[in-house]
Formats: C-alpha cells, sequence, structure tokens
C-alpha cells in the first residue's frame, strides 16, 4: 500500500493582533459551522495532507455530547482527521484508515478563552499534535484515505447523529495534499500561509464583511487560494456570534504617536498620516514574521481656561511656555507655569506638551486687565472716553521715552508710535472702525492702559 502522509492542523494563536482587517468566525455552538463539500479528494492518492485554523474555543466543561469540533474530515468509517476539544483542556486528535483503524491522541493542552495555535499530523508513520509550533504529543500510526466523497468541517466535527459544534471563533483555517514541516509550523503562527506554497488546496482568512455587523449579503466563505469556497450552515451573519467578529493576532505590535504637524519614520519611511503600517521582518527562528505599528495622531490639548484676569492651561504638563501674541509670539519671561496673569491687555498664547508632542493653544485676549489690575500713569489724562476721532493724552508733567500703540477688541496692534520726549499729544482714530480700543502708554518706565470708545 502506497504510504500517505497526513496533516492536520488547527493554530491557536497566543499573539498580538493582526495587521490587516483580520476577522475570524464566531460560533454559536447550537448550528453554526462551515463545510466543503468532497474535501477528502484533494488527499486521495496525494503523498500527504494538512489542517490548519486559528481557534478561541469558549466552552469551559465540554462533556459528551456537548464536544467541540474544530475543524477536519471525519465519517467514522473509513476517512477521519480532524481536531475537537473533549474538556476544558483536553484535545483529540485522531486519524482513521481506510480499512477502518483509528489512531487518537489526547493531550491536555488547550487553554479555554484564548487564542491558541494547534496542530495535528500525520506522516512517515506518525501521528503527531502540536501546539503553538511545538510538539505536544505523539504516536505511531499508519494507513491512508482512499474515501474521495468526506466533507471538511470548519467549527463542526461530525458524529453520528450528535454532531461536536463549536462554541467559539475560527480563524486561518486551511487543508493540504502534504505534511507541513516542523519549521513550517514553527512559522505559520508567526506569519500566517503563503498562497504559493506548494500542497495547499484549501486555504479560509475569514478577512471579509465587517467585525460584528450585518454581513448577510455574503453568500460564501472564500478560499484564498481560489479552489472551493466553504457553504455556510446556521450562521446568521449579524451581530456578535454567528458571524465574522475580531480575528486572531499574530503580528508584533508597535504604538507610536505623531504630532500635530510632525511626521514619523518607520523602517525607512516617512509617514505624515495616522494608521496602522506592516513590515515582514525575520525573527530569531528565521520565520519571516510580520510587525505592526499603530501609528496614533496625538492631539494635545491646548484648551485655555480664563478665570479673571488668570489664563489656565487645561493639560498638565511638565513644561509651559506663554507667548506675547500682539510681539510676534516671544516667550514672556518667567512665565513657566499652568497659569499666568498678564500685566499689560494684549492677546497670549501657550505652548504646551504632552506625550513627547508640543502644541500652541489659540491666542486670547484680556482685554480688560489695564482697566482692573494696571495703575495708570500718574497725572496722564486719556480723554474723551468716548470720541468720533480725536482722542488727547495730557501728562502733567514731560516725559522721556513713551511709547503708545492702540489695540482692537481683539488684541491686534492697529496703530503704534514712539516719542522721545513729550507733555501732551493726540491720536487721530477717524480712520479706525467704530467700537472700543485701549491705548497702551509706558513713559519712564511706568504704564497704563485705557480705554476708549469710537462712535
Amino acid at each position: 500500500m502506497k504510504k500517505l502522509l497526513l496533516t492536520l492542523i488547527c493554530i491557536f494563536n497566543l499573539f498580538s493582533a493582526r495587521a490587516q482587517n483580520q476577522n475570524s468566525m464566531a460560533f454559536d455552538g447550537i448550528d453554526d459551522f462551515v463545510s466543503v463539500s468532497g474535501a477528502s479528494s484533494y488527499v486521495v492518492g496525494s503523498a500527504g495532507m494538512s489542517v490548519t485554523c486559528w481557534v478561541y474555543p469558549q466552552n469551559t466543561a465540554p462533556a459528551y455530547p456537548n464536544f467541540d469540533g474544530f475543524a477536519g474530515i471525519r465519517n467514522d468509517v473509513d476517512a477521519d482527521f480532524y481536531l475537537v476539544q473533549v474538556s476544558a483542556t483536553g484535545l483529540e486528535g485522531r486519524f482513521r484508515n481506510d480499512l477502518g483503524v483509528a489512531y487518537t491522541i489526547t493531550s491536555n493542552i488547550l487553554t479555554p478563552n484564548t487564542w491558541q495555535h494547534f496542530a495535528l499530523t500525520y506522516a512517515d508513520g506518525w501521528l503527531k499534535m502540536y501546539k503553538n509550533g511545538i510538539i505536544r504529543d505523539s504516536m505511531v500510526a499508519t494507513g491512508a484515505i482512499s474515501n474521495a466523497a468526506v466533507d471538511f468541517n470548519i467549527g463542526k466535527v461530525a458524529f453520528l447523529n450528535a454532531d461536536f459544534l463549536l462554541t467559539g471563533k475560527v480563524d486561518e483555517a486551511s487543508f493540504w495534499s502534504r505534511r507541513l514541516t516542523d519549521l513550517e509550523l514553527k512559522c505559520i503562527p508567526a506569519n500566517g500561509i503563503d498562497t504559493t506554497s506548494a500542497g495547499l488546496e484549501l486555504y479560509y482568512k475569514f478577512n471579509q464583511g465587517t467585525a460584528n455587523a450585518n454581513n448577510t449579503s455574503i453568500t460564501s466563505l472564500i478560499d484564498a487560494n481560489a479552489h472551493q469556497d466553504g457553504t455556510f450552515n446556521g450562521i446568521a451573519l449579524t451581530g456578535n456570534t454567528s458571524n465574522f467578529v475580531a480575528g486572531a493576532s499574530t503580528a508584533t505590535i508597535t504604538t507610536a504617536y505623531l504630532c500635530p504637524g510632525a511626521s514619523y519614520t518607520y523602517n525607512g519611511n516617512v509617514l505624515t498620516v495616522a494608521g496602522s503600517y506592516t513590515d515582514t521582518l525575520q525573527n530569531v527562528q528565521g520565520c519571516d514574521s510580520l510587525v505592526q505599528l499603530n501609528l496614533v495622531q496625538l492631539l494635545v490639548d491646548t484648551l485655555v481656561n480664563q478665570n479673571g484676569f488668570t489664563l489656565t492651561a487645561n493639560h498638565v504638563s511638565p513644561t509651559y511656555k506663554w507667548l506675547d501674541c500682539n510681539n510676534g509670539y516671544a516667550v514672556i519671561p518667567g512665565a513657566v507655569a499652568q497659569s499666568f496673569t498678564p500685566t499689560v491687555v494684549g492677546s497670549y498664547a501657550v505652548v504646551i506638551s504632552q506625550s513627547g508632542c508640543t502644541d500652541t493653544s489659540n491666542c486670547h485676549l484680556m482685554a480688560t486687565v489695564g482697566l482692573n489690575s494696571l495703575n495708570a500713569i500718574q497725572g496722564l489724562l486719556v480723554y474723551p472716553t468716548y470720541t468720533n476721532d480725536i482722542v488727547k493724552l495730557d501728562f502733567n508733567q514731560s516725559h522721556s521715552h513713551v511709547n503708545i500703540s492702540v489695540m482692537d477688541i481683539s488684541g491686534k496692534v492697529v496703530y503704534a508710535t514712539a516719542e522721545e520726549r513729550i507733555s501732551h499729544t493726540q491720536l487721530n482714530l477717524n480712520e479706525m472702525a467704530n467700537g472700543m480700543y485701549f491705548i497702551r502708554v509706558t513713559a519712564d518706565n511706568e504704564s497704563g492702559v485705557y480705554r476708549v470708545v469710537k462712535k
């Protein structure tokens, strides 16, 4: 009799999250399963066979007849090759040849409610079971399969009148016409399956639709190898079970932040848009391994609150720099606290640091600070308060180094002048729009702010 190599692999991942739209399928344990008609034909006369899948088992106390089938073929006569959960931690793998002789491994290596990677292989007279790419149990087995009419099922293992239906999730299921090597069993969990691999017959990624959404328009489970799509049985395709859901995880994930207006360099590429980016690197086992960068756009909290004459940054930061917006955003010496109380009417902003990023707030007008917190220059009269055009400034005595600026209600300087020595002067507001203005005067190291209204 020709020696037949068989491999059944169900892959249940313990890795982190995948890099693309990685969905899986949730099975309800009642009537959900995917079937592929006559799939045993792919291995009849071949030198080997393999099946792969990611599984997240959720039945914490299975007992006959409520076992949980993961994937495989079974007619209980002359063609069995499957994995099924038979207890909280017990995983059964069986090969039955065309003479009806069954070989069964039962190993307590399963963990409920987590993604795990398992493999069952039959080749060269051995039946072997793997978990996460590492062999965990084995036994001598012989024979072949010649029945070409047995279905391959996912989420179910057939058994007489009591099918074993899975309560849990499956991802990345495949069926091969050769045995996968030990190195391949180490690499597949790290980087999935290459669709050009020799002997790959069926490969279901489950990356269809939108997780937990209404996917009723999807009519079949796509075979990424384009041989035979799977048929849905009892699957509602809507909601958070009996439907496509979030999948297993294989990529190594790094999270980084994209600062406002900045870029991020990832493996030699300059990125300016937030999102998920993937690459393939070789791991210590010599396998290609997926790595994923989750680049998150960081929005620095630049909110500033005003309470009376004090401005306070909303975000608690290790450093602050307050700026004078009317002076080319010049840094205000000594203004490095979370709160800032201006001494001069004007417009102010703050530079805030957050998670390694910095951003600048909007400018905030302090329009009445001078009227309430500054003393007027002694002897200086500014009048009239309401005017159509002329505002007069009369000093009680001659002053030197006099600087006069006029600001509108937004804090913008609309007029400025400087005099070396004056005792009186006047400003013409005739060409300015009607509204409130603030006149800031400094003279001989004194300062004052005066409010006028142009009618």
